[in-house]
């Protein structure tokens, strides 16, 4: 575990607090099996051994605080800095590990410990532009399928999907940024912390995502990552 110190100015907070019920399991996502270990052992290792990231915090259900813990120290991930307990949505575990990310802290990155295959080259698209004035980059992918609109069943719109991509993590923000959209202590249901920061009127840069940071959701998303590796 490392000291929160000033020289750590880029802090990834991984999420991994998710129940798994899709997946049929027992217990929460981030303890399922990928390959030969669990799933948060992945990502975790991955942001702990990245040369973009000084410090971690984790957040995960209650109860799997001290797994958590000692996996960290199984993975000898230095860098964490915190294992916090996450809330009933994904915005409550952001704002839970926000609050252990020092205020020397220049940078933030949120990631998912669903998309376990993140790696630095995009963890360094993301986090380049925040040079240039951006308050906060998410990686995203083109649509490949045709998009509709359906009310009761039925068509009413083939929508343009020139403009529209999907989004992934990491994200990386600014920390005044994020702190700012997770300011109010009012509940919120936001499924990513950008549309939290562009709520605010933040600028959101795009860049390129990557196909194998494929978010597990089912036992056949799990098998595919699995096979990635």
């Amino acid at each position: 575990m490392v000291n929160e110190g000033n020289e750590s100015t880029t802090w990834a907070i991984l999420v991994a607090a998710g129940s798994g019920e899709r997946l049929g399991s027992e217990r929460p996502k981030a303890f399922v099996a990928l390959g030969e270990r669990v799933l948060l052992a992945e990502s975790l290792e991955r942001l702990d051994t990245s040369e973009w990231i000084d410090a971690v915090v984790v957040a995960v259900p209650a109860d799997w605080e001290d797994a958590t813990i000692a996996l960290a120290e199984e993975l000898v991930a230095s860098k964490v800095a915190a294992v916090v307990t996450g809330g009933a949505t994904r915005a409550e575990s952001v704002r839970a590990a926000l609050a252990q990310v020092p205020d020397e802290a220049l940078v933030v990155i949120v990631h998912d410990a669903a998309r376990p295959l993140v790696d630095d080259a995009v963890i360094e698209r993301v986090i380049l532009p925040l040079g240039e004035g951006y308050d906060g980059v998410v990686p995203a992918l083109p649509l490949a399928d045709t998009v509709k609109r359906v009310e009761r069943g039925l068509v009413v719109e083939t929508v343009d999907r020139s403009d529209l991509v999907t989004v992934q993590t990491p994200q990386a923000f600014t920390a005044s940024a994020l702190r700012a959209a997770y300011a109010s202590e009012e509940p919120v249901a936001a499924t990513d912390c950008a549309s939290l920061v562009e709520a605010r009127g933040g600028r959101i840069r795009v860049v390129e995502g990557d196909v194998r940071l494929l978010k597990i959701t089912t036992g056949a998303d799990l098998a595919l990552v699995a096979s990635w590796l």
